[in-house]
């Protein structure tokens, strides 16, 4: 995790290093598709001192985002706000697994750098990654057999990072399609109260299709 981060911090300290090359040209876009979050393992403590290990089973999400930048030769800039649904379907505690229909969510706003190229015939490939800030929230679960509220609800902000990578064809020079996938890492959330309950930290990817137009 150190190794993405770092990766994702050196590609967003490039926005320093490309005053030159071609004149910089402005851009706005939008991205829609699904995250991949399966599962999500936690930890519920009831005071006794000793914590039983628990697990979230989730469906595919949304997931989308919002961009604007500029592009600069080889390089690209950008601020992004994303956000993402989490469907919750069932919840095991122990030996207990019960089904659950609830909805969690993320946001999050990054600062992004990428190394970009051209292969013509308006094809090009874009990488980079970013660094920002993150909040997850995730509603009330818990277990109807045993009216045990123990999986929630749950919260959590601080530092955040993606890395990216992606395919995009350009069929006029003012806009853009692209195929991208995201590679997220947020906050893990918590709950203080009794039952007290801590999420792990979690990656998980995300596939999306975008469009860019410059203005």
């Amino acid at each position: 995790m150190k190794h993405r981060i770092s990766m994702a911090m050196l590609a967003v300290g490039t926005l320093a290093l490309h005053a030159a090359g071609a004149e910089p040209t402005r851009y706005w876009g939008v991205h829609a598709g699904a995250n991949t979050l399966k599962d999500w393992d936690a930890r519920v403590d009831f005071g006794a001192g000793t914590p039983f290990d628990g697990r979230a089973d989730l469906k595919r999400g949304v997931h989308g985002g919002v961009q604007v930048g500029h592009a600069d030769g080889h390089g690209r800039y950008e601020l992004e706000y994303e956000r993402g649904s989490l469907r919750f379907e069932r919840l095991t505690l122990g030996p207990i697994s019960e089904a659950v229909d609830g909805r969690g969510h993320y946001d999050a706003v990054f600062a992004n750098a990428y190394r970009t190229d051209s292969f013509g015939n308006g094809f090009g490939t874009f990488a980079g990654g970013g660094i920002g800030w993150g909040r997850v929230k995730l509603p009330q679960l818990g277990l109807a057999s045993t009216d045990c509220p123990c999986f929630g609800p749950a919260s959590k902000s601080g530092f955040a990072w993606q890395l990216r990578a992606g395919v995009e064809y350009r069929p006029a020079p003012q806009y853009a399609f692209s195929l991208q996938y995201t590679w997220l890492g947020l906050p893990a959330p918590e709950r203080n109260s009794s039952p007290s309950i801590d999420y792990d930290k979690r990656r998980f990817g995300a596939l999306s299709l975008g469009y860019s137009r410059r203005f």
